[in-house]
């Protein structure tokens, strides 16, 4: 967005992570990157080096100044760990990974120390705060914590619990924070995250029957809304919307990956 909404002036750090973890993967799968797109993975790892120490909009982009939301953070962290292992297969100046290493290592360190509250024994929304965030439900996924850490388990049962819309529904930040005027529904993506992470972090019988109780959401045709009304059912927001099914999908694929996981270890 470059003019006509709010969202041209945003700082919005999460996006990078996802971009450059999918390059990740086609390099992991042993497809080497072109030119072309290895200068544009790197170069968007150069902005998030330079640019993490910021604060931003976040994923949800509420309606405030921008803050250190912890998921942009970690989000950030991930675009930096994955181009390092992509260096590996590219060419890549020594003085580039450096730079990527020092801020992948330092970032790491802040996210632990400020990102987290002992107290409460979770991860949370913003440095500082004491509210949580369902977007941290991908922490499993990221490889900054070990998935099955009491940190990361503890802070997705913290999600789970605070954020309850009534099962099988969660919300994706606590309802009322968000500076604009109507009710908030259930963002159906979390609910997702949610059978993702049980899956990640060795719950796959709380995940299976999560993500039944979700499927049994949708419409005939089984399309799936943005957000849920948790007392009425009545879908809102976007439909169908994108980020519901692909959500599905990749709780769906973690299933998958944890049963095959216990078969392959008896």
């Amino acid at each position: 967005m470059r003019f006509g909404n709010d969202a041209a002036d945003q700082h919005q750090l999460d996006g990078y992570g996802w971009v450059v973890d999918a390059a990740w993967l086609l390099t992991k799968a042993g497809h080497r990157l072109d030119g072309e797109t290895w200068r544009t993975v790197a170069g968007f790892t150069d902005r998030v080096a330079a640019r993490w120490s910021q604060p931003d909009a976040g994923i949800w982009e509420v309606r405030g100044d921008p803050a250190h939301h912890v998921h942009s953070k970690c989000m950030a962290w991930l675009a930096l760990d994955r181009a390092l292992r992509i260096a590996e297969h590219q060419h890549t100046s020594g003085r580039r990974t450096r730079r990527w290493r020092d801020a992948r290592e330092t970032l790491g360190r802040e996210i632990s120390a400020r990102g987290f509250d002992p107290v409460r024994d979770t991860f949370t929304r913003t440095y500082g705060s004491h509210d949580v965030d369902a977007a941290m439900l991908i922490l499993p996924l990221l490889d900054l914590e070990p998935p099955d850490s009491r940190r990361v388990q503890s802070t997705v049962d913290t999600i789970r619990r605070d954020l309850d819309a009534g099962w099988p529904l969660v919300y994706r930040y606590p309802p009322g924070q968000d500076g604009l005027p109507g009710r908030e529904g259930a963002f159906l993506p979390c609910s997702f995250w949610l059978v993702q992470a049980l899956a990640t972090t060795g719950r796959q019988h709380e995940a299976a029957d999560l993500f039944d109780a979700l499927l049994d959401l949708g419409e005939p045709l089984g399309l799936l809304p943005e957000e849920l009304d948790p007392g009425s059912g009545h879908y809102l927001g976007n439909f169908p919307q994108a980020l519901s099914h692909a959500a599905l999908v990749q709780a769906a694929l973690a299933l998958r990956d944890a049963r095959d996981d216990v078969a392959s270890h008896p």
